[in-house]
């Protein structure tokens, strides 16, 4: 599978296979996810990668601590600013994605948020830290890094899954893990096998024409 492949192939799945993805794999995933560009070649990314046992804990204490409080997460970006454009595109992609798991006799909001904590039940669950004292502008290395890894694991027949609401119990992730409370977690990454004979894994939000959002000078 050649790059433009990897890029057309790849989505957000949602239902993942339990079996189990090689080490040496994994390792060949974020060897790509390190040859991202970053500024003056610092490589600000720093992977935890937690399977068995640990994962399996770290989603109940998530998802147990979610259901207990009833955490809010803005997952429609209500407290936030965004161009009536942008909010036009949340709200379809909602509504479809909401329509997709209804059929399937899914609670839509109970699964979008807590498939999250359960990390969709993918037996791999990578998160990306940075060093929290560092310029926010690196975040953008970041985020070329883990399109790296996303496309890298999409080509190795591996799906993935990327997790923001995960961000809300990183001072829980950090004391679980030992983890310097100098990091900040940038996101999660489910990674595992996709089901593809689970249906909701067919869905494939639509993505803007390039006249919506590119404009030309001199070309």
């Amino acid at each position: 599978m050649n790059v433009m492949e990897a890029i057309e192939a790849r989505r957000s799945y949602r239902v993942f296979k339990q079996d189990p993805v090689a080490r040496t794999l994994i390792e060949n995933i974020l060897t790509a996810g390190g040859q991202a560009p970053s500024s003056a070649n610092m490589q600000p990314w720093e992977f935890v990668v937690v399977a068995g046992q640990k994962r399996d804990e770290l989603s109940q204490m998530m998802l147990s601590s979610f259901i207990d409080q009833k955490k809010n997460y803005d997952i429609l970006g209500k407290d936030n600013f965004f161009p009536q454009q942008l909010l036009d595109r949340r709200k379809k992609f909602f509504t479809d994605i909401f329509k997709k798991l209804s059929k399937h006799n899914e609670s839509p909001m109970k699964y979008v948020m807590e498939g999250s904590l359960r990390f969709y039940n993918a037996p791999i669950i990578i998160f990306v830290f940075i060093d929290k004292r560092i310029a926010k502008r690196f975040l953008f290395d970041i985020g070329a890094c883990v399109q790296n890894v996303v496309l890298a694991a999409q080509s190795e027949g591996l799906g993935t899954h990327l997790l923001g609401l995960v961000r809300k119990y990183q001072d829980a992730v950090k004391k679980t893990l030992h983890i310097s409370e100098n990091k900040e977690m940038v996101v999660g990454i489910c990674l595992g096998y996709p089901d593809m004979e689970n249906r909701v894994n067919d869905f494939t939000p639509g993505r803007a024409d390039l006249d919506q959002f590119v404009e030309w000078f001199g070309i």
